[in-house]
């Protein structure tokens, strides 16, 4: 029970984390956007007459850049506050992790089957076509979704 409630917490906690993940990579996207917009309109600025005239050359692209630099700072400040996230979310998954390799399934009940065998009652038990369904329905997801796949792959082995 306590064991299912932990799969149940991490299964949710790499959820986050993926999504998480997916905010982290568009913000990243989003900065270097920013970024490459920045510096073209610096480099836009910068002319060879800048000296000899009195005027400010490039007045709407002063305000834009200084708009884009605040922009940026945003950015970052939140890429700081998703990155500690993404740190906190790890180290759960290592404790989680690290519980579920401690739990451990104790007596399993023995139940008489055809009056002359006695067998372990373990449902997680598979056979070998079950095992091989199994392994490729883990390869199918391996590139869709690769946190799905590890968790099912731990599944796997935990039930064999």
């Amino acid at each position: 029970m306590v064991n299912d409630f932990l799969k149940k917490y991490q299964e949710e906690l790499i959820s986050e984390k993926i999504q998480l993940k997916e905010d982290i990579d568009l913000l990243e996207t989003k900065i270097k956007e920013e970024s490459k917009f920045l510096s073209l309109l610096e480099d836009s600025n910068e002319s060879y007459f800048k000296e000899f005239t009195p005027r400010d050359i490039n007045a709407k692209n002063n305000k834009k850049a200084e708009e884009v630099r605040v922009t940026l700072n945003e950015l970052t400040s939140q890429m700081d506050i998703k990155l500690q996230k993404m740190k906190f979310f790890e180290s759960r998954l290592t404790e989680l992790n690290a519980l579920i390799s401690n739990t451990v399934i104790h007596n399993k009940p023995v139940i008489k089957k055809n009056d002359s065998e006695i067998i372990n009652d373990n449902p997680l038990k598979l056979d070998k076509n079950q095992l091989i369904d199994s392994l490729k329905s883990i390869n199918d997801l391996i590139l869709l979704d690769p946190y799905r796949a590890q968790i099912e792959l731990n599944n796997l082995i935990s039930s064999i």
